[in-house]
Parts: structure tokens; sequence; C-alpha cells
């Protein structure tokens, strides 16, 4: 009997230890949560800039990227009853039209915080586009709290969320007022490598619906972006088919279905340049931050010094006698993908995505072990740490003059084409509504190189042959002398010229762009039609004066 009773105590006491454990955990995921959040309103605070034009700076929110405008200029088009794919239009790169990069997987997810909030704001579709990364994220952690695991536990899924809230690359890649298709891509690619390691477990019994789940995950991914998606997924097959020397046929039945509607719905999305705008398009690439290489220290700032300590994480889990081939998998994607981001910037998300999976399959067992505990403690002052350099290194000055872009676009108040600048084109295509020549997407890159060839035109004779072209209206440029060599030499650079310096200005002062910023000599064909504190917008109209 005493034997009995002192054993009744004894699982009493676990089993309080194990709900304050439990206790514990929740509160410090609820935490994450809203911590993780806060660091994404805040990375990028323009997204709730003011506006003279409004009350409140939380009115209306901006984007922060000139891709952002494209994507939600999408999303308008198919509210405007223009059809639910847009595989294919005119008002960009005016009057060619392009066959974009963007997909409609994240068009939808947009849709489906549209929905709700019609009921809510007078601009559903601005805080749609500026919430729907943040809320991909909370999806995703959702995914991780709820789904039943076999091969990560508690510990391992609270390390997820809590990376995941804190990492700096998670951060911009699911920051509000970034509504790009990369926190879609993330998301998915996610899950998929989260439903990796279920699919393989020994014991599971409906191996078949995970392994259909998985595909559908992996097509989606795909569907949103041939490009990252498919370079992680070719590794996964190739791994299987030569470690495991096998791969389940309803994983690839499902995939190839989700590929198959995603070619029927919306046809290939892959752009070949014509042969003369190889060069161009390859200049005006390396003025895209994403396209850019990263050196070792930002790689490290954006993986956090975790990264530092992946070799020995990496031996310590893979030493193990248990069937590790997922993790093998993770270790060798992630190798490859920090590999990519040293050529190109935009791997980063997906390579902290490896990381992360890495650093939690090995803290997750046996988490007090005092190796598994200093990696833990590590882990969480690297998360602190880089989100807090990310926080300080954030740029003074708005990415984009969102506000000004929407003032000086109610001012445009009849059709016809837009020449700008190509960073600022996006916004004012969704502002407007009207066409815009240049924009953000390399599909485009005969806009942009029209763009860049009228203002370094220092003739108005040439200039005016590329407005004729282009059937173009409307022109907008800055309305600051300051910015003069930026938006020059950045098209002279397109065009593989040399830059204007203030020791060397050569023929500047005769271009188009020196014209129309500083109001010197305009054509009596432009007339001026609106100024604000940072823009000025002209109509080109071809028959005044003559």
């Amino acid at each position: 009997m005493a034997r009995n009773a002192q054993r009744a105590c004894h699982a009493v006491a676990v089993n309080r230890s194990g709900t304050w454990i439990s206790v514990a955990l929740v509160i410090i995921g609820i935490l994450a949560i809203v911590l993780g959040y806060r660091l994404r309103a805040i990375d990028a605070p323009e997204w709730l800039q003011p506006n003279a034009a409004q009350p409140t700076a939380a009115e209306r929110p901006w984007t922060v990227e000139a891709d952002c405008y494209s994507q939600l200029a999408r999303v308008q088009r198919i509210l405007q009853g223009q059809g639910l794919i847009q595989n294919h239009f005119t008002v960009e790169n005016w009057p060619e039209g392009l066959t974009p990069s963007t997909t409609a997987p994240f068009d939808y997810a947009i849709l489906l915080l549209y929905a709700p909030l019609t009921f809510i704001t007078k601009y559903p579709l601005d805080w749609a586009g500026a919430l729907v990364s943040p809320a991909l994220w909370l999806g995703l952690v959702l995914f991780w709290t709820l789904f039943r695991s076999r091969e990560f536990n508690r510990v391992g899924r609270l390390l997820l969320v809590v990376g995941s809230a804190f990492l700096p690359a998670f951060i911009w890649a699911t920051a509000c007022g970034r509504p790009r298709h990369q926190s879609l891509i993330l998301a998915l690619m996610a899950v998929g490598l989260t439903v990796e390691y279920e699919r393989w477990h020994i014991e599971m019994t409906p191996k078949r619906a995970w392994n259909i789940f998985a595909g559908i995950i992996w097509g989606l991914a795909c569907w949103t972006s041939l490009f990252e998606p498919a370079f992680v997924f070719v590794v996964l097959i190739l791994f299987n088919f030569v470690v495991r020397r096998k791969e389940s046929p309803a994983f690839l039945i499902s995939f190839g279905v989700v590929m198959l509607i995603a070619l029927i719905l919306e046809g290939p999305h892959i752009y070949f340049p014509p042969p003369e705008y190889i060069d161009p398009l390859h200049r005006w690439l390396g003025t895209i931050a994403e396209v850019r290489g990263v050196p070792f220290t930002i790689l490290a700032q954006q993986l956090t010094f975790i990264f530092l300590l992946l070799p020995f994480i990496a031996w310590g889990l893979l030493r193990r006698s248990i069937d590790r081939k997922v993790d093998w998998l993770l270790f060798i994607l992630t190798v490859l993908l920090c590999l990519l981001t040293f050529f190109q910037r935009r791997w980063v998300y997906y390579a902290s995505l490896g990381e992360l999976f890495l650093v939690v399959r090995y803290c997750q067992v046996n988490p007090l072990r005092w190796t598994h505990l200093i990696t833990i403690v590590l882990f969480v002052i690297g998360l602190a740490d880089g989100a807090i350099t990310q926080l300080e290194q954030r740029p003074e000055a708005a990415n984009q003059p969102s506000p000004q872009l929407a003032e000086i676009a109610a001012s445009i108040n009849g059709s016809g084409g837009i020449m700008a600048p190509w960073w600022l084109s996006p916004g004012l295509l969704y502002f407007s509504g009207q066409p815009i020549v240049s924009g953000s997407s390399h599909c485009g890159i005969s806009g942009i190189v029209a763009s860049a060839k009228f203002f370094t035109a220092t003739s108005w004779m040439e200039a005016e042959r590329i407005l004729q072209e282009r059937k173009v209206r409307w022109i907008v440029v800055m309305d600051d002398p300051t910015y003069l060599y930026p938006m020059v030499n950045t098209s002279r650079g397109i065009l593989g010229q040399p830059f204007y310096t203030e020791e060397d200005k050569g023929d500047v002062d005769s271009t188009v762009g020196q014209i129309l910023v500083t109001d010197h000599m305009v054509p009596t064909s432009l007339q001026l039609r609106a100024v604000t504190s940072q823009l000025k917008l002209y109509e080109y109209l071809p028959n005044s004066g003559k």
C-alpha cells in the first residue's frame, strides 16, 4: 500500500510538472507570435506613412517595393472583371504588353484576405496586400502548432515558431506592406519540408494521404514560381531516388496533376529576351538588390551567428545511428542554398528555412542536455541580435514615395500611357489605372530600355519619337534636382553608358531628365499638370504649339 501511495504521489508530481511545462511552452509561443508580428509591422514602417490627403496614417496602408504594386495591380484587374488568370496584359511594358513571371496562387491568397476586409475598411485591397505576407506566416505557425507530428515534439515545434518569428530573413520575407510571392513560397516550402519528415515515417499509417498532400504542396509552390521551389523540388526528388532508390507514385502523380492544371490555366511562364535586350537586362538586374550576391558577413547577419555553428550542429545531428535520411537532405539543401545566396540574395529566405530545420532537429531531442541547451541559448541570443541589427539598419528614406504617387496619380484624368522611372511606374499603374511603359518585371525589359533612352535623350526629336512609339500621354519625374543624377545615371547604366558626376557633367544639362526636373526650356508640347513635394506630372500634347 505504501509503495502504491508513493507511486501515486510521484505520478501526480510528474503530471503537475508536465502541466507547468506545457503552460510555459504555450506562453513562450504566444509571446514569440506577438513579438514576431510586431517586428513585421515595424521592419518597414513606411507602409503606414502619413498622407496629407488622409486624416490618419493608418487609414490606408502602402507597399514598400515597386514589385508589390505590380502584384496588387494584378489583383485589381481581377476585381475589375478582367479575368481570374492574369497571364498576359498590356498595361505594363505599354503598348507591347508582357507575359509576367508572377502567377495566380498569390493573387488568390490576397483575394482571400480581401473578401472579409470589404466589410471593415474603405481600402480592402490595400489592407489585403499589406497583411497577406504576415498572415501567411501566421498560417504556417498555426500548421506547426496544430498538426500531430511523429518527427517534431513540443519543443521542436516551439523552436520552429520562435525561429520563424525572429530570423531576419523570415521577418523581411513576411513583413507588413510587402505582398511578394516569396512569403507564399516560404510558407509552402516550410510545410513541404515538414511533411517530408512525416511521409517517410516507418510507422505512419495514412501514407498515401500524406504523400498526396505533399505532392499538392510542392505543386502549388512550383506553380507560384518555377525558380526557387523547382530547384528545391528537383534536389528532393534526386535525393530520394539516389539515396532511398524510390519515390511515392502518389506523391509524383499529385504533383504532376497540380502542375498540369497550372500549365492549362496559365501556360508556361518562361521568358527569353530578344538578343538585343540581353545585355541591358543583365545591367538592369545588376541594380536589383535581390539579384546581387551577398558577402559572408551579410549572410551571417541574416541567418544569425548560429550559422557559424551549423557544421557542428549538422555533425551532432547526422552522427546519430537512427534513420537520418531527411536530415541529410536538409543539410545538403541548406549548404546549396547558402552557396546560391552568395550569388543572389533572393535565396537567403530559403537558406534560413533550412538552417531553422537543422537547429530544431538537433535541439528537440534531450533539450536539457548541456550541448543542446547551449545551442538553444545561442540560437535565441542570435535571433534577438539579428532582429535588433536588422531594425537598426533600416534605411531612413522610404523605398517608395507612395503618398506622393497616389497624389500625383489623382491628377491623371485621361487615358494614355505613363512614362516614368521604372521604380516609380508600378505605383502609378496601381493608383491611376493607366498603362505604364516601364516597370519592375524583367519580362518588360524593352519598356525599361525605352524609359532609359527617353530620360537620357539629348534631342527632343529623339525623345518625342519614343513618346509616340509608346503612345505616352503622361510623364512623371522627381521634383528635386538632387534626384537628377540617380535617375539619369541609372538609365545610363542600363544602356551601358558612363555615369555623369559633378566633376564630369558631360551633356547632362541637355538631357530630357534635366529639362523636366529643372523646368528649364521645357518643350511646348509638355504641359505641367500637377506638382507634389516630390513629384511632378506633365501631359504630352503632340499638337500643342504647332
